[in-house]
């Protein structure tokens, strides 16, 4: 039984334990090991990833991004024509060594592209070490066109996905590991032993007469961003197919509406404008037909300063050239001389023509 096969069956074991639909093996040789095992799906969980068995090129361009999204089919790899936004897709994050840490990028040792890693090296023997950032079990995901959906881990099967980095395609290094969801300590609330029981003849109290609503609330996948970016923002708690206008504070700046599902949830990318000033803003978003009203907010970034422009100006001349005052000093020492010599010349004439 090969590598390959006996990684397929484990894999399609595991998933139908869990009651999940099964998801394609990883590549053959390289996994990945996840702590803690389960990640909160409320709240953002730092993940610790360590990585085995993958092909590390010394000086070779590129390495692997380190994605949390959701594969799709048998043949999602880019290695397989797989593409990011239709076999895959992942939490959008800044391609930069400082981003938020939903996107980590592992470089290969010594490589023209390892200053930008975030990531660490793959070292030699093939292991790598990283944190990766999951904001929850619900993440809005763009391709690269800025189209975007809401992802639900609660019923498809989302995990960490590698990739070959910088356009290079690498089967050796495609990998998909699940990640489960659990709310930590979740425990049912204790009575106090001090409390009594209520009264055999107390009436039960009268039911709700709302319906359990989410609380309206907007969570922006990016919290530092520059101007141009592009900031990936879901949304929940509004009316169901409602229109919802977005406007870009603390100058209002109109940006294109969102439109929320039939449950009131709504993906979308606020694309900031350029020439945005740097400090503190905030995306509010507004139903149209509900007024809901929340906002999320959103520190803007100074454009990086180039190198050139932060050096000091060079020093205006003031007077001459030092060439210039050379060959003037030396040719008034030249004319000095002269003059010298023919006034002692005409003063030695002077005595012969009187002797």
């Amino acid at each position: 039984m090969s590598i390959r096969f006996r990684a397929a069956v484990a894999v399609l074991a595991a998933g139908a334990a869990a009651g999940l639909v099964p998801v394609p093996a990883s590549a053959a040789g390289a996994s990945v090991r996840l702590s803690p095992a389960a990640a909160d799906p409320d709240y953002a969980t730092v993940l610790t990833l360590r990585g085995t068995g993958f092909q590390s090129i010394p000086k070779g361009h590129g390495g692997i991004y380190v994605l949390f999204g959701t594969v799709s089919g048998d043949r999602w790899r880019p290695s397989q024509g797989g593409a990011t936004g239709t076999t895959y897709r992942y939490v959008q994050d800044s391609e930069t060594k400082d981003n938020n840490g939903y996107q980590r990028f592992v470089a290969f040792p010594g490589g023209d592209t390892a200053y930008a890693a975030n990531g660490g090296t793959i070292a030699p023997d093939g292991t790598w070490s990283a944190k990766l950032v999951v904001p929850g079990a619900r993440f809005p995901a763009a391709d690269r066109t800025g189209k975007a959906t809401t992802v639900d881990c609660s019923t498809v099967q989302c995990g960490v996905i590698t990739v070959g980095a910088h356009g290079v395609v690498n089967p050796e290094n495609e990998t998909f590991t699940p990640v489960t969801f659990a709310v930590p300590g979740a425990r049912k609330p204790a009575v106090p032993k001090t409390a009594a029981p209520p009264p055999a003849s107390s009436p039960p109290p009268p039911p709700s007469s709302s319906a359990a609503k989410p609380a309206p609330a907007v969570t922006a996948a990016m919290h530092e961003a520059r101007a141009g970016d592009k900031v990936p923002v879901t949304g929940r708690g509004f009316a169901p197919n409602e229109r919802i206008s977005v406007v870009l504070h603390s100058d209002p700046v109109s940006l294109p509406d969102a439109k929320a599902d039939a449950n009131g949830v709504f993906a979308y990318v606020a694309s900031l404008p350029d020439g945005l000033p740097p400090g503190e803003h905030r995306i509010a978003f507004t139903g149209a037909t509900s007024a809901t009203e929340v906002s999320a907010p959103l520190s803007v970034a100074a454009p990086p300063v180039a190198a050139a422009q932060n050096a000091a100006p060079a020093a205006e001349p003031s007077g001459w050239p030092v060439w210039a005052t050379v060959v003037f000093a030396v040719a008034a020492v030249l004319v000095l001389a002269v003059a010298g010599f023919l006034l002692w010349r005409r003063a030695r004439s002077r005595a012969a023509a009187n002797s």
